[in-house]
Formats: C-alpha cells, sequence, structure tokens
C-alpha cells in the first residue's frame, strides 16, 4: 500500500510538472511599445525575450504585482536608453568659438541643465549629459584639465553645518537642512562691510570677464574640508574679480595652514569649451555647445529623469543580459518585492544611480553585473529591519563596479549598505573618487571581493567606510584584498569611524596602501584576526579615544541614533550592546587584535598612537586600545604566498605563517 502511494504521488508531480510547463510562454518584443504590451499582460512562468536593438523610453518601463517573470535579452545585445540620438544637422557652427564647436538647438527634448549637487546636498538625476559612441563626455572646466587653490576667500558665506540659518530664510532650497542640527554662526569674512550671502571668492586674471552668461556655469571643487566636494550655481562675476555664488555650501569657504585639499574650478561655460570632448548646456535657451572627438560617429543626449525600469511589488523576477543607458536618474529602481535578481546585465552612463533596492525587499540583488560610468554612486542596496531584527538578504555579487563618480563624488560609494543582514560578494571594485562600500547598518557581510585604486579624489575616508553610530552592530569583513590605494593624503581600506562599533574583521590581505589601512576611531567591540598587512610604509592600524577628547560633542547624538532602534529584540540579538550603553561609551573597550601577520610593514599595532592631529588630545603617547592582543606576527619573511607580488595566486604547502601562528586561518585565496 505504501509503494502505490508514493508511486500515486510521482504521477501527479509528473503532471503538475507538465501542466506548468505548458502555461509557460515566450513572448518575443521587438520595440519598447511591445515591450511595455507584454509586461502588461504577463503570465505567470512567461519570459519575455527582447530581440536585438535600442530600446528608447520616455517613461520607465514599470513591472508590478508579477511572479515568476524573466526578461531576457536576445544574444547580439539589447539597450534599453533614455536618451535620444541628436542628427548631424540639428549641429550647427558656433560662431565666434573655435572651428570644431557645434551648437544644438535642442529645445525641442526639454534638456535640463546643471543643479546643485554634491556633500550633503541631496543627490539628484544628473543634467542632459552628452555620450559620443557610448563614452561620456564632460562639462567644459576653467581652468581645463586642472584647478586653482582656494587662496581668496572674500567673503567665507552662510553655511549648512555651521550657521544652520534656514529658519530666516536664508539657505536656498537645494540644501536638505533639517539633516542637520544647527550651531552657533561661524562666519568668516575679509570684508566686513559685505552682507555676508553664500559665498565669494577672489580670481586673477580677466578670463571670465569674456564670459557671456556666467550665471550659468558653476564653482566647483572643495571649498573647505578634503571629504566635501560640491558644485554650486554661480551669481555673478563682480568688477573686482570676484566671484559669488548663489546657493549654499556645507561648511562655507575656509581653509586650514599647511593643507591644499581646498581646490576650485569653473564648469558649464561655453566660451571655456577649448578641446575635442567637451560640451556646455544652456537649460533656458535649450542649446547645447560641443566639440566632438574626430571620431565621433553617433551623438546621444539622456533625458528620462525616472528609472528606466522599475519593478515594484514582485515575486520571482529575473531580468537577464540587459544593457541599461543613457540616462539621467537611476538605471533600475526595484522596491517592495522578493526575489527579484539582475544578471549579466551592463548599466553604463547612468546619471544617477545604477540599481536601488530598497528597504522593503527581501532576497533581490545583482549577479555578474557590470556597472561603470555612473553618476552618483553603483548600487544602493537597503532591506532587513533593524529593530525587529529581520534579516534583508539582499545581495551583489560576483560584479565589478568602476568608475561610479562620474557627476556626485562626496560619499558616492560603489555599494552603500543600509538595514540589516545584506552582502556584498566577491566582487571587483576600483578607480573611483570616493568609498568602494559605505556599510551602515548591522549584520552587513562583504566578503571575498578584490578592492583597489579607490578614493581617489576624496579625503578622509575609507574604501569600506562606516561610523557615527554604535548601533551598526555585526558587521563581517572577511576574504577581502585591498591593494593599491595610493593617494597623498588620508585614506583607509577599513575606516571605523567617529565611535563605529561591532566588527569583525578576518582573513583580508592589506598590501600597499599609502595610509594605515586600518583606523579605529573611539569604538568599541571591533575585532582584527587572521588577516595580513604587507608591504606598508607606515602603520597597520591606528586606534584612538576620539570620543573621550576632541569628539566628545559627537557622543550624545551617536546615542540618541542608536536608541531609535534600541528594544528587547536589538540586545537579545547584540549582548555587548547593553555592556557598551552601562559603561562608558567614550572609551574603547573589548576590540581584540590576534593572529595577524604584519609583513614588510614599517610599524605594526605597537608604535599606532594618537599624536599626529592637530586638535589638543589629552592621551598623546603610546595608549593602547586593545583589550586582548597576542599571537600577533611581524616579519620581513614571506609568509607563504606564492608569488608576493599577486597575493590572490593563493599559498604554498606549509607556508611559513602556521609555524610562527598556530591555529592561522589563511584566507580562500584563489576563491
Amino acid at each position: 500500500m505504501r509503494n502505490i502511494s508514493l508511486r500515486g504521488l510521482w504521477v501527479l508531480l509528473l503532471l503538475s510538472v507538465g501542466v506548468s510547463l505548458l502555461q509557460a510562454r515566450v513572448v518575443r518584443v521587438r520595440d519598447a511599445a511591445s515591450l511595455r504590451q507584454a509586461v502588461a499582460g504577463a503570465q505567470h512562468r512567461d519570459t519575455i525575450l527582447l530581440k536585438r536593438g535600442v530600446y528608447r523610453l520616455d517613461e520607465p518601463i514599470r513591472i508590478e504585482g508579477r511572479s515568476c517573470l524573466t526578461l531576457l535579452a536576445e544574444r547580439g545585445g539589447v539597450e534599453l536608453s533614455g536618451g535620444k540620438r541628436i542628427p548631424r544637422r540639428w549641429m550647427k557652427r558656433a560662431k565666434g568659438f573655435p572651428r570644431g564647436v557645434r551648437v544644438i538647438d535642442a529645445s525641442s527634448l526639454g534638456v535640463k541643465g546643471p543643479r546643485t549637487i554634491g556633500h550633503a546636498h541631496p543627490s539628484l538625476p544628473s543634467w542632459s549629459a552628452l555620450f559620443a559612441d557610448g563614452v561620456p563626455l564632460r562639462l567644459s572646466e576653467w581652468p581645463d584639465g586642472g584647478w586653482f587653490p582656494l587662496d581668496s576667500i572674500v567673503d567665507a558665506g552662510i553655511s549648512i553645518r555651521f550657521d544652520g540659518s534656514a529658519a530666516d530664510g536664508t539657505v536656498a532650497p537645494s540644501a536638505d537642512v533639517s539633516l542637520f542640527s544647527k550651531g552657533a554662526a561661524t562666519v568668516e569674512t575679509a570684508a566686513q562691510a559685505r552682507v555676508p550671502g553664500f559665498g565669494i571668492i577672489g580670481f586673477r586674471g580677466d578670463r571670465p570677464f569674456s564670459w557671456s552668461h556666467p550665471s550659468g556655469g558653476f564653482l566647483s571643487g572643495c571649498f573647505r574640508y578634503g571629504w566635501a566636494e560640491e558644485m554650486i550655481p554661480i551669481k555673478e562675476i563682480g568688477p573686482d574679480r570676484t566671484l559669488e555664488v548663489a546657493d549654499t555650501t556645507y561648511y562655507g569657504f575656509g581653509r586650514k595652514e599647511g593643507e591644499n585639499f581646498q581646490k576650485w574650478r569653473v564648469l558649464n561655460i561655453p566660451e571655456e569649451i577649448s578641446v575635442p570632448g567637451e560640451y556646455a548646456v544652456d537649460e533656458s535657451l535649450g542649446r547645447i555647445w560641443v566639440w566632438l572627438p574626430r571620431s565621433a560617429r553617433r551623438l546621444e543626449v539622456s533625458l528620462l529623469e525616472e528609472p528606466l525600469l522599475r519593478i515594484v511589488g514582485c515575486d520571482g523576477v529575473t531580468v537577464g543580459g540587459l544593457v541599461f543607458s543613457c540616462t539621467r536618474g537611476d538605471g533600475v529602481e526595484i522596491s517592495a518585492s522578493t526575489g527579484v535578481r539582475l544578471e549579466d546585465c551592463v548599466l553604463h552612463n547612468i546619471g544617477h544611480k545604477a540599481v536601488s533596492i530598497d528597504g522593503g525587499c527581501t532576497r533581490c540583488g545583482l549577479a555578474s553585473c557590470r556597472i561603470y560610468d555612473i553618476g552618483a554612486g553603483g548600487v544602493e542596496l537597503s532591506g532587513g529591519d533593524r529593530k525587529a531584527i529581520l534579516r534583508g538578504d539582499n545581495y551583489v555579487e560576483d560584479c565589478v563596479l568602476h568608475d561610479f563618480n562620474r557627476i556626485e563624488k562626496s560619499y558616492r560609494p560603489g555599494v552603500r549598505m543600509t538595514g540589516l543582514g545584506n552582502r556584498v560578494s566577491r566582487c571587483e571594485i576600483h578607480h573611483s573618487a570616493t568609498q568602494a562600500i559605505l556599510m551602515q547598518g548591522n549584520d552587513q557581510t562583504i566578503e571575498g571581493c578584490d578592492i583597489h585604486d579607490v578614493c581617489q579624489d576624496v579625503e578622509d575616508c575609507g574604501a569600506i567606510y562606516y561610523g557615527r553610530d554604535p548601533s551598526f552592530r555585526g558587521g563581517v569583513i572577511r576574504w577581502n584584498y585591498f591593494h593599491d590605494i595610493d593617494v597623498p593624503w588620508n585614506v583607509r581600506a577599513v575606516y571605523h569611524d567617529d565611535g563605529a562599533c561591532s566588527c569583525e574583521v578576518y582573513g583580508n590581505v592589506f598590501n600597499r596602501i599609502s595610509s594605515p589601512p586600518v583606523q579605529i576611531g573611539g569604538g568599541s567591540d571591533i575585532v582584527y584576526h587572521d588577516n595580513i598587512f604587507m608591504n606598508l610604509d607606515c602603520a597597520a592600524i591606528k586606534i584612538d579615544a576620539r570620543l573621550r577628547t576632541w569628539g566628545a560633542d559627537r557622543l550624545p547624538s551617536m546615542l540618541e541614533k542608536a536608541a531609535e532602534v534600541d528594544g528587547p529584540a536589538f540586545r537579545a540579538r547584540y549582548p555587548e550592546y547593553a555592556s557598551y550603553l552601562e559603561g562608558d561609551p567614550s572609551e574603547p573597550r573589548r576590540n581584540v587584535l590576534v593572529r595577524n601577520v604584519f609583513y614588510n610593514v614599517k610599524w605594526a599595532f605597537e608604535k599606532v598612537v594618537w599624536s599626529d592631529h592637530d586638535y589638543n588630545d589629552i592621551l598623546e603617547g603610546e595608549a593602547n586600545f586593545f583589550s586582548e592582543m597576542h599571537d600577533n606576527w611581524k616579519t620581513n619573511v614571506n609568509p607563504g604566498f606564492i608569488d608576493p607580488d599577486d597575493p590572490l595566486a593563493g599559498f604554498v604547502t606549509d607556508p611559513p605563517v602556521l609555524d610562527s601562528i598556530p591555529g592561522f586561518r589563511l584566507p580562500p585565496f584563489p576563491g
């Protein structure tokens, strides 16, 4: 009787599979209109096969409330584009400009010009950018290919950070001052007779007097600190060789003796188009000036402000092999969905973010995708409930991300992780202005990544960076290779900034990094074990107690943030958190440094002190804030790499490190 029941069960199962296969459909589409129609009529288990070609969109493709749906590109290339091709007949010789410059009447397209962007300003879709044969062109600049030092400040101006003047209407609409606490006014001015405005700087020479429309230009640069690059519209050029801006900056204009981060240039002035590959946009006139590269055959302008593809409330949607390109907004936006997967896709020439996965998603992600030439960061990866301790399990895996700060630079990382329980695995992330990964939230995992040549333009940041909220806990950073991060300013491979806590870092290799690869900025419960630091002409790790000294005023706001998620579930998941609060949160505690290798390193942990900062730090000297520190090996002997110049090649049999550190866990290279 039992055998009969099993046989009947198999028959029913086979019949069910057969019915499902019969119900599955392959729907072939060839243009944007048929794609929209197929998506609107999609059934369970449908596959929509996109025929080769460019699908130009003037509004997003929206997939809502669908399950078990596949969008698949036909071999040969399918591109979803948010732009238009500009025909040659639209390009007229620009009188009074160099011979190669053309002017385009694009008023019928509704082109958008630049706007205020940058550090702490709202991150927005880009202006209407130009692409020649799929390669982004750049806004015209003065000086060409360089910067001026910020050495003439006439009026430091009203700033968001120091002044907080939104209450009396003096801060422009672009500034989201609700993000910041208001402090005492610290407006500095060299000309007290002037009424403080948004800021005035001086320039040398007469070049700006030749600009016919200077108010269409933008001042770009770092105006006070090296981590805060901004782009602010110009109000007017003064007869006394001054340049006044028309919007607020985050810190105002300023500089400190001995620093060289402060720099500026002017963008988007038509008269400054001086070499092929430059352009300028005048939104009010609907005109674009451009000097095309000699070999250019195709010119496109980005127009769409919304995402190219929007997936809402879906379960089990797969998008495979598509190219997303030439748009002002995001490439793909995924919200309130489960099991959505982008696979083998290319996202480039995107004006804002490549992909956004919001906090209402679970088990959504990217696999084997390539992301590059992005305006303002690669992937927004959120999901999970921090207070209820529910995982998001969203992911970015086996992807390549590079050149993702084409427009916005400060704090626009390759991947921004928020929420709880998400993952970045086996990705190569390289060549960016700022962080590779900004890790916020809880139980986030970063593993098996190759991270190099990042943080190239932003000072005081890290390839992996998090901080300023002690409730960010449970992070794991393992088996990554950090290398060739060589810049002349303060940059880390892993930066636990301003009281960051509770992270386990193991099995990583840190190689050829110009600043100390690790900084622990006053936090607790951080564990480093089984890592290899190599080829460093500096200390390997810096650790300090900044919350007891110059950063003490930051602790109240940090604890206020942490209280928002505190509760029984949170304390059960992170038992050390109660101990952290009940003790002195300003004192680094329970930090661990065990079983690490320091190979060809100038200093290891024993010389790391907080004594090189210009604040009045009362803890100078060889203070050490590791509660457990043992079985670390400092050596000039190859610990066991097959090729020390290429650690990813793996390890020899019986490597010396196993004799010097019994129980050392080798990173899984090659992985």
